[in-house]
């Protein structure tokens, strides 16, 4: 039996993609999440930005606590999403 997984995001998901990496873009940290890898951060279900550093960035943890990362990146994220908005 072979099990397949999309590697299509919904609408919600994809705008959500496109937010993380304008803010990686804004903060100038030199990110990017293509859709496979998004797909991969929401796999089990933890916040995108914490499972990222986790698996692919934990050198970061030894300067920085996740939690600053976290809200650093939500925060202009979400910043950006409300001044797109208006």
């Amino acid at each position: 039996m072979t099990v397949e997984f999309s590697t299509e995001l919904s609408a919600e998901h994809e705008a959500a993609r496109n937010a993380y990496n304008a803010a990686f873009a804004e903060m100038e940290i030199g990110w990017h999440w293509d859709v496979e890898t998004y797909l991969e951060l929401l796999s089990d279900g933890s916040q995108p930005v914490h499972a990222f550093v986790e698996r692919h960035r934990p050198h970061l943890l030894r300067a920085y606590s996740i939690d600053c990362l976290v809200n650093a990146i939500e925060t202009t994220r979400h910043d950006l999403v409300r001044g797109a908005s208006r």
